[in-house]
């Protein structure tokens, strides 16, 4: 006897027959019973509401997985998304027919996530509800549209540049009058090429080139996605050169010109519809240009824009590898390189603020990217580029990832570590000892991987050698800083004080040596934005048990050096209050400094600039020798400094001695003091040259 099986209220022959259809997607939609028969014949509620009735079929369901070892169904699973990708059920694509000239591909789906493509841009959705929808829509690319051009945003066209970029544009706007010349463009592509590209490696060199030049040929015809990223590379390549080679090269000045480019990116921005987006090609476009906010803007605009960053590559799956999603090897390896990157701003960014980073979806499976140049890559590639066993043009980058790989592991590792990522130098779970032996583990590492491997005779090699010991240097100063001590009254004892001190004074000679070194000058951009605030602040503080009078001479030459470089790129908004107390240290310790050297007969160091004019406002006086407007009353190296003639209230800064009782300090209890100025640090870095009112 035939068995009987509903079907919108309809009773159907047995299962020999052609199965249930289920509902159509209009009645499925509107949740009432279908009687939807076949393919070819439409159901009677569509045909009443005269509406195309349209069967898609269902997802399969998924099968329960009934082994009882987790590591084998672990295995097994990733055996499969390596083996067949992610589509597993190529039945599925039967039931769906595009329209011919539609280049939409779907690319299918990893775990609980799907990834859907069309013309080079993507969405990944991993919620229940949007993967569930998706599978309704009649184009499942439709969630790709960022709305850009359908003539319905509400946006003001008025706002003010600096929430342009957040807007968005029914109509394109021409930016062609904000192009610098093609001769300029080519320029600042070769800075870019210098400068910045070295450090970032977020784009394919030999690809963009191509596109900049078929893009300069017609202004008017390029994408909105390459327009963006055009002006992004301008700002960037701007902010990457000294003030006096943009006027002698370009004749014009760099506050004018970067000004221009910045409004055309604002402006290119909108045009993309950037918090719609789903282009990775204006995603790299904003990262650029949120590289380029560093020299421009205060910290935390810069952290909250890292996070609309964040929420874009996880909108266009940059967080899950591109291997278990059918895209193209040169695709997943761009993709990746976009991801840490990305992470990188976001968690040095956070660090500016005193905050945290954001903690990461555990979705996250992106694998590193690959020891290769661009040149081993191409987008027409089928297979993976062999690595290299050398370093090559990703040796920063890959250093830097290595690093944060193992600041991650250790702080996950250690409980209560949830403050930061620097958490764990300073808790009690692990001892003084087991610090520094996995310290010593993480230099012998990057000393293997990567330092060996460095010919400090190039320049990128030179910045990694760099970035690397400095690291390693502040990782150790952390590890022994009085704040790890639980009493507030506690005093370390004067063998660790040198442990800090001499990582300390290490660290203040690699930023000396970054501003000032022609080998690695280009990358001052980069290094002007990470100041060893505590090095200084330990420095100055201990200097006065500092017995050895060459060290200290050597010491008041590098602070010299080190802090007036920061003040040329310093904003105009006046000092912050964590520029006054280290200021105000300063002036305290030159001052100690000097009365030892009367006490002990010897001659002081001649004066650094900086400290002279900081003397001069302390004591409300003038000078006319001005070195920089930055230093409204500095006095020459080579004048005699008479020690007494100085006021030593220190109310020029705002704020008196009793005030900075803490400066001298080195108990937990006083470097808390430190922290609450470090971590309300706001200040912005704005170059003279570039700094836009």
């Amino acid at each position: 006897m035939a068995s009987l099986y509903k079907n919108g209220g309809r009773a159907t022959d047995s299962p020999s027959k052609q199965p249930a259809l289920f509902a159509c997607v209009i009645c499925h939609n509107r949740k009432v019973k279908c009687d939807k028969q076949d393919h070819l014949t439409p159901c009677s509620n569509c045909a009443k509401a005269n509406m195309e009735c349209i069967y898609r079929a269902p997802p399969p369901r998924r099968k329960r997985n009934r082994e009882t070892n987790g590591s084998v169904s672990q295995e097994r699973g990733k055996y499969l998304r390596r083996s067949t990708g992610f589509d597993q059920n190529p039945s599925a694509h039967q039931n769906h027919h595009h329209a011919e000239g539609d280049q939409q591909t779907e690319a299918g789906r990893s775990g609980s996530g799907r990834m859907i493509m069309k013309d080079g841009n993507s969405i990944y959705l991993d919620n229940n509800l949007w993967t569930s929808v998706s599978n309704e829509l009649p184009n499942a690319a439709d969630v790709l549209d960022d709305g850009a051009d359908n003539g319905t945003d509400n946006f003001a066209q008025d706002v003010s540049d600096d929430y342009a970029i957040l807007s968005t544009s029914a109509t394109k706007t021409v930016l062609t009058e904000l192009h610098p010349s093609p001769l300029n463009i080519f320029k600042l592509w070769q800075a870019f090429l210098e400068n910045v590209n070295p450090l970032t490696k977020i784009i394919h060199a030999p690809t963009v080139q191509q596109q900049i030049l078929d893009a300069m040929s017609d202004l008017l015809k390029v994408s909105r996605e390459i327009e963006a990223l055009m002006f992004a590379i301008y700002c960037i390549a701007l902010v990457s050169l000294q003030a006096e080679d943009v006027e002698k090269s370009f004749e014009e000045s760099k506050k004018a010109l970067l000004s221009k480019c910045r409004r055309g990116a604002q402006l290119a921005f909108k045009n993309a519809s950037l918090l719609r987006t789903s282009s990775s090609v204006v995603l790299q476009a904003f990262m650029l240009y949120l590289l380029c906010m560093r020299s421009l803007s205060d910290p935390h605009t810069v952290w909250t824009l890292c996070g609309i960053a964040v929420r874009i590559a996880q909108r266009i799956g940059i967080h899950r590898d591109g291997s278990a999603h059918g895209l193209s090897v040169f695709e997943t390896e761009m993709r990746r390189r976009i991801w840490f990157q990305l992470m990188i701003i976001d968690a040095t960014s956070a660090q500016f603020c005193g905050v945290a980073s954001t903690p990461l979806p555990t979705t996250i499976d992106v694998q590193p990217p690959m020891n290769a140049n661009d040149s081993d890559l191409d987008p027409r590639m089928t297979e993976p580029a062999c690595e290299k066993p050398g370093p090559t043009e990703m040796i920063f980058v890959l250093a830097r990832r290595a690093f944060g790989k193992w600041l991650l592991r250790l702080s996950n590792q250690v409980e209560s570590s949830n403050t930061g990522p620097w958490a764990f130098l300073s808790s009690s779970s692990m001892s003084l000892k087991d610090r520094d032996k996995t310290i010593d583990e993480l230099e012998a590492h990057m000393e293997d991987t990567f330092l060996r491997h460095c010919d400090k005779s190039i320049p990128l090699h030179m910045a990694t050698t760099m970035m690397v010991r400095s690291a390693i240097y502040y990782t150790r100063m952390m590890a022994h800083h009085p704040r790890q001590y639980q009493d507030p009254n506690m005093r370390i004892s004067q063998a660790e004080k040198n442990i800090i001190f001499e990582n300390s004074l290490k660290m203040i000679e690699y930023a000396d040596y970054a501003q000032n070194n022609p080998v690695v000058r280009k990358y001052s951009w980069h290094t002007t934005n990470f100041m060893p605030w505590d090095a200084m602040i330990f420095m100055l503080s201990e200097m006065r048990h500092r017995t050895d009078p060459e060290e200290k001479s050597e010491v008041w030459q590098l602070i010299g050096n080190v802090y007036s470089e920061h003040i040329k790129t310093m904003s105009k908004n006046g000092p912050t209050p964590l520029h006054m107390a280290i200021q105000h240290l300063i002036i305290k310790a030159w001052r100690t400094y000097i009365e030892e050297c009367n006490l002990n007969h010897r001659t002081p160091t001649p004066c650094p600039t900086i400290v002279a004019s900081l003397l001069a406002n302390a004591a409300g006086t003038s000078s006319p020798q001005q070195e920089d407007e930055n230093f409204p009353a500095a006095k020459r190296d080579d004048q005699p400094q008479d020690q007494p003639r100085y006021d030593r209230s220190g109310s020029q800064f705002g704020l008196e001695d009793e005030n900075f009782g803490f400066l001298f300090g080195d108990s937990p209890q006083d470097w808390n003091d430190w922290d609450n100025l470090l971590s309300n640090f706001q200040v912005s870095f704005a170059d003279d040259a570039t700094y836009l009112p």
